[in-house]
């Protein structure tokens, strides 16, 4: 799996010297100056739902992309060479999956966001072997969301991810039947998978575990939007509705439109919110999904772009200003959805008691060895002035780049939950079935940020760091951020058992994390 990384990388300074001038790296060029030749139109995953006898084939291949000019990029892809289709269930379905591995790698196939038991969730106990099929069932039972699907292998979950195994996951109900939001497929109703990749000079993708990767996780100076760099979509005019996946395996996205266009947020990771939410940025960390709905009515196109977040190392060019991600032209024919006044009625959030009947606390055993890299690269003062610093930026890129990888022995005990590393021969602890419950995310000394995601459930927030969390984190969630020494606590109720033998997990989804530790392996009972 590491044959793609002996090949040298190229570096921002080689790139803006022009010494490798054949080479463009997509992405790298931001708002008005980048090129709106050639440019390529937004792909729409096709949609996929099951077939006559309730049956999904999905099948993990290796593939090959062009996303750097004149070379070929090696891909990992599901039922294509890169990402996978938008798997579409209603509520109510029993759907019999089919996951074929014809990759020379084992894998697993995560449901992120669906409630399943333990046995079907596809955790890192599900292994695919290369040339196996793995045949869950699953039993469709929450509201309408945008979840996904994605490997979850242990401890190599970051590197396929990267390469493109991953997939949303939609499910309809009968609510959101109901609502006349825009729902025609890549039309008025356009999925956004938001990743950030880097590249080696032979085209294929960079991924290396070493300090600075199990410090801040991956690091991409590229854009990608379902895959493609700088895209247009060409919409339907009207309300648009854009599911938004952070598919990067670490970076946190602050969204917004331009022309200072406000927009509305309707969902969150497991579903409707009660009322549309009206904002003018949007912070989506690693693993999370919101839906908004955007007005074009007036045919007007616009961008949407992410702007500089206070991330450790996240704002290297181009990333140390707007950056627009991908353009919209609503020039066609009017769309049929409109914005409701209000969308669906949440239960209410039940008496818990102020004891928490869980607590993980997340930390960083190489914190001091990993802080210690970027300060001496200079990461402090890299925005001093506004922009970054290109010496400052230069050095910092080398540490992610350049330096060595990690032993396997010191990757595994780099991070922890509860100061234990992950162990897949350990249960951490036990919680009971049909039970609400007082959760709480934490940091201790650490202060890095950490989107913590639990499997098998969908959670309600009750504070962040203390106060209430705003109106667009008021609906289900299964992604919550912690950061700067912060806390989280939410309510959680699990309806499915999950065995010893294949447990579910908690985690940070900064997927460097995750492979480097900081996972936590329960069951319920």
């Amino acid at each position: 799996m590491t044959s793609f990384l002996s090949a040298p990388y190229v570096s921002r300074r080689m790139f803006l010297a022009g010494s490798l001038s054949t080479l463009v790296l997509p992405g790298l060029m931001n708002g008005p100056a980048r090129s709106e030749t050639a440019r390529p139109d937004l792909p729409i995953p096709k949609q996929l739902a099951p077939d006559a006898n309730g049956k999904i084939t999905l099948q993990a291949m290796t593939g090959e992309g062009a996303f750097v000019e004149g070379l070929k990029t090696p891909t990992y892809g599901i039922n294509g060479p890169y990402l996978g289709p938008a798997i579409r269930v209603r509520r109510g379905d029993t759907v019999m999956m089919e996951v074929q591995n014809t990759l020379e790698e084992p894998i697993t196939m995560h449901w992120h966001g669906l409630k399943v038991p333990g046995d079907v969730d596809g955790g890192p106990a599900e292994q695919i072997l290369p040339g196996k099929t793995w045949s869950p069932q699953l039993t469709i039972n929450q509201p309408a969301a945008t979840c996904w699907f994605h490997p979850h292998f242990y401890p190599t979950t970051a590197e396929p991810v990267l390469k493109g195994l991953a997939g949303l996951f939609l499910i309809d109900d009968e609510d959101s039947d109901s609502l006349q939001l825009p729902s025609e497929w890549g039309v008025d109703d356009i999925p956004v998978i938001l990743q950030d990749r880097r590249f080696n000079a032979d085209g294929s993708f960079f991924h290396r575990f070493n300090l600075a990767a199990v410090t801040v996780g991956y690091v991409g100076d590229t854009m990608l939007v379902n895959g493609a760099a700088y895209p247009r979509a060409q919409t339907a005019k009207g309300w648009l509705r854009l599911r938004i996946l952070n598919g990067s395996n670490a970076r946190s996205y602050r969204l917004a439109l331009s022309a200072n266009r406000s927009f509305f947020v309707i969902a969150g990771d497991g579903g409707l919110l009660e009322t549309p939410v009206e904002l003018s940025e949007l912070l989506v960390h690693a693993g999370e999904r919101f839906e908004i709905l955007v007005d074009a009515r007036n045919g007007e196109n616009f961008d949407l772009l992410t702007r500089p977040v206070d991330q450790m190392a996240m704002n290297l060019p181009p990333f140390d200003q707007d950056l627009a991600l991908m353009t919209f032209q609503p020039n066609g024919k009017d769309g049929a959805g409109s914005l409701p006044e209000g969308l669906v009625k949440l239960p209410p959030i039940a008496e818990l008691s102020d004891e928490p009947t869980q607590k993980l606390e997340f930390g960083m055993n190489l914190d001091d060895e990993g802080m210690g890299l970027f300060m001496k690269a200079g990461l402090p003062k890299l925005m001093a002035s506004g922009k970054a610093n290109p010496e400052i930026a230069d050095a910092v890129t080398n540490a992610i780049v350049d330096g060595q990888e990690l032993s396997m022995e010191t990757q595994l005990s780099a991070n922890a939950i509860n100061g234990k590393s992950f162990d897949m021969s350990r249960v951490d602890f036990d919680v009971s079935i049909n039970q609400d419950q007082h959760w709480v995310f934490s940091e201790g000394t650490d202060r890095m940020l950490h989107p913590v995601h639990i499997h098998g459930c969908q959670y309600r927030v009750l504070t962040v760091n203390g106060n209430a969390p705003p109106p667009e984190l008021t609906g289900w969630k299964d992604t919550m951020p912690i950061s700067k020494g912060g806390t989280v606590e939410i309510q959680v109720r699990f309806d499915y058992p999950a065995t010893a033998d294949k447990p579910y997990m908690a985690h940070c989804h900064i997927l460097e994390h995750e492979d480097s530790g900081m996972m936590a392996g329960f069951t319920v009972s």
